[in-house]
C-alpha cells in the first residue's frame, strides 16, 4: 500500500501535509508544557476557591496531547502513504474538532461568569486560616503553602492589598509582620511593608482565571481552523492515494 505512485500535484500536497504537521508537533509540545504549569497553579487555586475555574490547564494539556498524537499519525500516514492510518487521522481530527468547539463555547461562557465577590470571600477565608508555625494547634502547613504559592506566583499580597493581613490573618496579628511570599520570597523571613506587592490577590486571581479561559478559547479556535485545514488536505491526500492504488492494481492486472 505504501508503494503506490502519486502524481506531481498529489505529491506536493503530501509533502506540504507532512511539513505542516511538524510545527503542529512543536506547538503540541509547547501547549502541553504550558498546560502542565497551569495545572500546578490551578491545583493551588482549587484549595482556596469554592468555584471551579480550573478547566484552562486541563484543556491545554488535552489539546497538547491531541496535537502531538495527530501530527505523528499524520506524518506516518502521509510519508508511507498508508490509507488506514490516514483514515484514522481523519476520524480523530473530526472528533477533536467537535470536542474543541464544545470546549470553546464552555470556556468563553465561563470567562463571562467569574464571581469576583466570591473569590474575595474565599481569599479572606484563606487568610483567616493562615496561622504561624508557632501556633501548633491551628497551623495548617498545606494551606499556608497554597496561599504562599498563589502570592508568589501571581505577585500579589492580601485580598485587595497587603493591609488585609493585619485585618484578617492570625499570622500578622500574632507576629506583627507580613509573610515572605508578599515580597516574592520563599524563605521564612519578614516582608517589609515597603517591599510588599501593591497588587491584591483578588484582582490577580480573577485576571489569571479569566485570561487563562480566554487564552484557552483562542488557542482552541486557532486549533480548530488549523485542524480543519489538515482535515481538508488529508481528505485530498487519502483520495489521491486511493486513486493511485486503484490505477496500480489495474495496471498490474493488465500485465
Amino acid at each position: 500500500m505504501g508503494g503506490v505512485e502519486l502524481g506531481t500535484c498529489s505529491n506536493i500536497i503530501r509533502w506540504i501535509f507532512i511539513l505542516f504537521n511538524i510545527p503542529i508537533l512543536l506547538a503540541g509540545l509547547a501547549t502541553l508544557g504550558i498546560g502542565i504549569w497551569q495545572l500546578v497553579v490551578e491545583s493551588a487555586l482549587e484549595e482556596v476557591l469554592s468555584e471551579d475555574y480550573t478547566s484552562g490547564g486541563a484543556l491545554f494539556v488535552a489539546s497538547g496531547v491531541l496535537l502531538i498524537a495527530l501530527s505523528i499519525i499524520g506524518v506516518i500516514g502521509a510519508f508511507f502513504k498508508w490509507r488506514p492510518v490516514l483514515l484514522l487521522y481523519l476520524a480523530v481530527v473530526f472528533l477533536v474538532i467537535a470536542l474543541e468547539i464544545a470546549s470553546i463555547a464552555y470556556v468563553f461562557a465561563k470567562a463571562d461568569d467569574i464571581d469576583e465577590d466570591q473569590i474575595e470571600q474565599d481569599l479572606i477565608r484563606a487568610l483567616r486560616r493562615y496561622y504561624p508555625s508557632q501556633d501548633t494547634a491551628n497551623h495548617d502547613e498545606d494551606l499556608n503553602d497554597v496561599v504562599d504559592f498563589i502570592q508568589d506566583s501571581l505577585e500579589c499580597c492580601g485580598v485587595t492589598n497587603y493591609t488585609d493581613w493585619a485585618l484578617y490573618s492570625p499570622y500578622t496579628m500574632q507576629l506583627g509582620r507580613l509573610p515572605a511570599s508578599c515580597c516574592g520570597r520563599d524563605e521564612p523571613a519578614a516582608c517589609p511593608v515597603n517591599e510588599a506587592s501593591d497588587d491584591g490577590c483578588r484582582e490577580a486571581v480573577t485576571e489569571y482565571v479569566q485570561d487563562n479561559l480566554i487564552i484557552g478559547g483562542i488557542i482552541g479556535t486557532v486549533s480548530v481552523v488549523v485542524e480543519f485545514s489538515l482535515l481538508v488536505m488529508s481528505v485530498v491526500l487519502f483520495k489521491a492515494i486511493k486513486n493511485a492504488s486503484v490505477l496500480t492494481h489495474a495496471g498490474g492486472d493488465d500485465k
